[in-house]
């Protein structure tokens, strides 16, 4: 299939070239990987990716020929030493570093199948991860080793692990099971390895926030890659001197495909920051000379509340992806001199809606992408098909009635979800018998053709992390002094992501303290996954006359509800 590949304005676009094409031909792709040795050939002295400190100083850089050299030892090692085979899965758990990039390049040029881990994750969903997902290695960084140790007398498949750092400081084994240090991978050849490798290959299994209290597998193929890379190309006019920039973690799709992937088939620059700094990120910015930087959740509310600063436009950042772009648009533009684009996408199916940069109509996600075809269901029906009627110049708030869930059906092959691994059910739940993925979000779509988010229908974002109100639930269930729990999410005013209210009731004469409940979450799931706001229901939750909870009672903040961020209670993501 042949994608269109849009013109841009010329304010839009990155200095340089696409030495590697637009990718317009789906029937030529090929994996990213490719691009990589294409440019350790025709540029090799150019820098492919900068890794910054926990301060935020870049120490350490590698050009192209070097990153694919260190992928090649790294992939023959994990081939011809360890017995690491076409679609054997290769696990990752650390913080940003160069090991991480090369990890990743590595597995894909031996066909493996990387399954980062959320760097959050600990006991009981970390040891799931590792053994649902089937994999047979797994690269750690030293903060992970406690990680490990706690639950590595629980693991099935895992024959060897592998620890970046210092090599004197690995440990022969753990618990049990074998491990290395990353520096092992020096020893071997750093030739390409001439594994065959197609786009209708598995490439990844990533792990998202499961209905089962357990996160589930999205199971991909490197044509997703491509289609996303293409997409984020020219939707951001990214070109080989641009330089883009992330904050977030390797772990997700967004750094991983949108910086590392993208600045590859650009022949571009990507640099990675272990973390998030409101006060420090233009700073930063403006050190690494970066053109292009995305944005998640409530990054831009942090941005916009940080003090003013003499960084806000000191800096060469062109473009943004926002998702979704901050309310202030206008404002935000302005102070910090610099075109946020709004886009909307998911694990699952990539990047499906893109704003272009030359629209500059407020409030809207733009267009499907091409690639795409996408409709809108009603939520209570969804055999039934919105048909668009509301028009946002007349009126910017959409009537209820013209909100639906978006479905989604991918036109080009092997370039969105394949399978939640290992789960049929769950699979055939998420697809219809035509062929469309119901995304779970609400979207209005205005007579102009542009798609207007507006919530998301069970599932809830917090910080950036998809989170099941479910899973909480569960989880919550599982502390002594508690009957029944109901999760809600709940938008608080100018604020792009969800805040999680735990409803719950106790069971007699138990007691309740939320701090030390708190703590004990935070102790078994992600940080994302730990409630701001608690409501006890001493009588029980306020019911229908048919015994239906209401749940819009459950989402208010009244009196009695307990907000942890009153306490000074919080909790860090690892860093």
């Amino acid at each position: 299939m042949r994608l269109l590949f849009k013109p841009r304005d010329q304010q839009y676009l990155g200095k340089g070239t696409l030495p590697f094409g637009n990718f317009e031909d789906s029937k030529q792709w090929q994996p990213i990987t490719k691009c990589l040795e294409m440019g350790a050939e025709q540029f090799p002295d150019k820098d492919m990716f900068r890794v910054a400190n926990a301060e935020g100083v870049v120490t350490e850089s590698y050009t192209y020929k070097e990153t694919n050299d260190w992928a090649n030892r790294v992939a023959n090692g994990l081939k011809d030493e360890f017995g690491i085979n076409k679609g054997d899965k290769v696990g990752m758990y650390m913080l940003n570093c160069s090991e991480y990039v090369a990890s990743i390049i590595a597995i894909h040029k031996i066909g493996g199948v990387q399954v980062p881990i959320n760097k959050d994750e600990k006991g009981e969903r970390l040891a799931y991860v590792i053994n649902y997902s089937e994999m047979v290695a797994l690269i750690v960084d030293p903060g992970s080793l406690p990680f490990m140790e706690e639950i590595a007398s629980t693991l099935e498949n895992l024959k060897i692990i592998f620890v970046t750092g210092e090599p004197g400081d690995v440990p022969e084994e753990i618990g049990g099971i074998k491990s290395l240090p990353f520096t092992t991978f020096d020893s071997f050849s750093d030739a390409n390895t001439g594994i065959p490798v197609s786009v209708d290959d598995m490439e990844r299994c990533m792990f998202t926030s499961g209905t089962t209290g357990m996160p589930k597998g999205v199971a991909r193929d490197h044509g997703g890659v491509i289609m996303t890379v293409r997409a984020y190309l020219q939707q951001q006019g990214v070109r080989s001197e641009d330089t883009l920039m992330s904050v977030l973690s390797l772990g997700h799709a967004n750094a991983q495909v949108m910086c590392l992937f993208s600045a590859m088939g650009a022949g571009a620059t990507a640099v990675f920051f272990t973390r998030f700094s409101a006060s420090k990120f233009w700073k930063w910015a403006g050190d690494c000379g970066a053109t292009g930087v995305n944005m998640l959740g409530a990054v831009a509310e942090y941005l916009w509340a940080a003090e003013p600063s003499e960084w806000d436009k000191k800096h060469n950042i062109r473009i943004m992806l926002g998702s979704p772009a901050p309310r202030n648009l206008d404002e935000f533009q302005e102070r910090f001199g610099v075109r946020v684009i709004d886009g909307y996408g998911s694990t699952e199916m990539g990047m499906v809606l893109w704003k272009d940069p030359e629209d500059h109509r407020p409030g809207s996600s733009g267009f499907p992408m091409e690639g795409y075809y996408v409709e809108l269901r009603d939520p209570q029906d969804p055999d039934t098909v919105l048909r668009p009627f509301w028009d946002p110049y007349e009126d910017p708030t959409p009537p209820d009635e013209a909100k639906g869930l978006v479905f989604i059906k991918p036109l080009v092959p092997h370039t969105t979800l394949n399978e939640y691994f290992k789960d049929e059910r769950r699979t055939r739940e998420a697809f219809d018998n035509e062929g469309f993925f119901n995304s779970d979000d609400l979207f209005a779509r205005g007579i102009d053709g542009r798609y207007y988010f507006s919530g998301r229908f069970s599932r809830i974002r917090v910080s950036g992390e998809n989170v099941d109100p479910i899973a909480v639930q569960d989880e919550a269930m599982q502390y002594d002094a508690i009957q029944e729990a109901v999760a809600v999410g709940i938008r608080l005013p100018n604020v792009a992501d969800d805040e999680i209210k735990l409803n719950i009731t106790l069971k007699q004469e138990a007691e309740f303290d939320p701090i030390e409940f708190s703590k004990w979450m935070a102790e078994r799931v992600i940080v994302a996954m730990v409630p701001r706001f608690i409501e006890v229901y001493e009588d029980g939750f306020p019911v229908t006359a048919t015994q239906k909870i209401k749940v819009a009672e459950i989402k208010e903040i009244t009196d009695k509800t307990w907000d942890r961020s009153t306490t000074g209670l919080k909790f860090s993501a690892r860093k």
